[in-house]
């Protein structure tokens, strides 16, 4: 079928047996819909709409969501979307994403046109998420040297992945021209790369990789390549994930736990002074993401061992950091397996939708991973 088709879908309510939050299921449980990696813009600013990944047509493709009318509109066609990495523009008019680890490609959301920005030359592949700044004239990605890259289908052959040190190099890329510039190239698995809001001369990126193996994840560096700089060195038996921006750009927030120790902590870094603090102590949540002045962070309860220490924490939390307080919103449940090769489909990756009074997450609770809406 061809862009534009129009699916009706049929949202299921229902309160959650643990919460009794309001919980809406918005995609149906017999079809892979999965919602792109919890930084990326997916809601239009006023709320009424948002971009998902589906495989209506047996491969993933994206779709816009109108929510009132619950239709879902097919965006894109074929095979080889990466539909964790898209997001919609500034201005609500365009999806961003990339096509076959070759292709940045812009598509219009009412004229449904697309149109190749940026094309991967032939040595080498997009990797992950490529992320655009504030008003979407620049992005920042990773390109992984062609012979030094296989695909990662499985967490085995993630953490195998690691210790081959593949080429790889920061670019970042003008959304208007589709100029390229490398920022940085190291034979490093580089990953992760996002613009400060706000501020186009500062970019964060991590070393990515299994979080034993990793001596310093978190890094910033300025566009132009100069001013390379750790935001924090690992201690032993410590490790840092999935940091992010504050929308607002005030802080990079992250994740830190450390072997032995049941709880996770909530931290921030000033990306000036690069200040690190501990906010908060948190369950052991995986993937965490605010709202635009950090003061609301949601997560996604998740599997954690250490040690002796074996947790399974299937809820999506809400943390208030300025009246100190913590809500469990629901239980998502999923499974997180690998399913169909991919390591995040069944990840919820929770983020709040722009008047914070939803929390959007995927699931796989009810059989394949569906897009859920929790009310916060």
């Amino acid at each position: 079928m061809a862009k534009g088709k129009k699916i009706q879908l049929s949202f299921r309510a229902r309160r959650d047996k643990e919460t009794g939050t309001e919980v809406l299921r918005l995609t149906p449980p017999h079809i892979i819909c999965h919602r792109n990696y919890f930084y990326q813009k997916c809601f239009s600013h006023d709320g009424q709409r948002l971009i998902f990944g589906g495989a209506f047509e047996g491969h993933w493709n994206y779709y816009a969501l109108d929510l009132e009318k619950q239709i879902a509109t097919q965006l894109t066609e074929g095979e080889g979307d990466n539909t964790f990495g898209g997001f919609l523009s500034a201005d609500d008019r365009s999806l961003w994403y990339v096509k076959n680890t070759r292709e940045l490609r812009r598509v219009d959301l009412e004229s449904l046109e697309e149109y190749v920005v940026y094309e991967v030359d032939d040595e080498w592949v997009a990797y992950g998420t490529w992320v655009a700044n504030s008003d979407c004239s620049q992005l920042v990605g990773i390109e992984i040297k062609k012979s030094d890259w296989s695909p990662l289908t499985t967490w085995q052959k993630f953490r195998d992945f690691y210790f081959t040190n593949p080429e790889c190099r920061l670019i970042r890329i003008d959304l208007n021209s589709g100029e390229q510039q490398v920022i940085l190239q190291e034979k490093r698995w580089l990953g992760h790369p996002i613009y400060r809001p706000f501020d186009d001369e500062t970019v964060a990126f991590c070393h990515e990789g299994p979080r034993d193996a990793i001596d310093a994840r978190m890094w910033l560096i300025n566009q132009d390549g100069s001013n390379l700089r750790k935001v924090r060195q690992h201690q032993e038996g410590e490790s840092f994930t999935h940091e992010f921006w504050v929308p607002d750009g005030s802080a990079l927030y992250y994740v830190a736990h450390k072997e032995g120790d049941a709880h996770r902590y909530l931290c921030s870094a000033d990306p000036q002074t690069l200040e690190n603090r501990r906010l908060r102590t948190i369950p052991p949540c995986s993937h965490l993401m605010s709202n635009a002045d950090g003061s609301l962070v949601v997560g996604d309860g998740a599997p954690h061992k250490t040690g002796n220490i074996d947790l399974n924490d299937p809820f999506i939390w809400v943390f208030d950091l300025k009246k100190g307080t913590q809500k469990a919103v629901c239980s998502h449940n999923t499974s997180w397996k690998v399913l169909d090769g991919d390591r995040q489909v069944t990840h919820p990756h929770p983020s709040f939708s722009p008047d914070n009074q939803w929390v959007l997450y995927t699931s796989d609770e009810e059989g394949m991973p569906a897009l859920y809406l929790a009310r916060v």
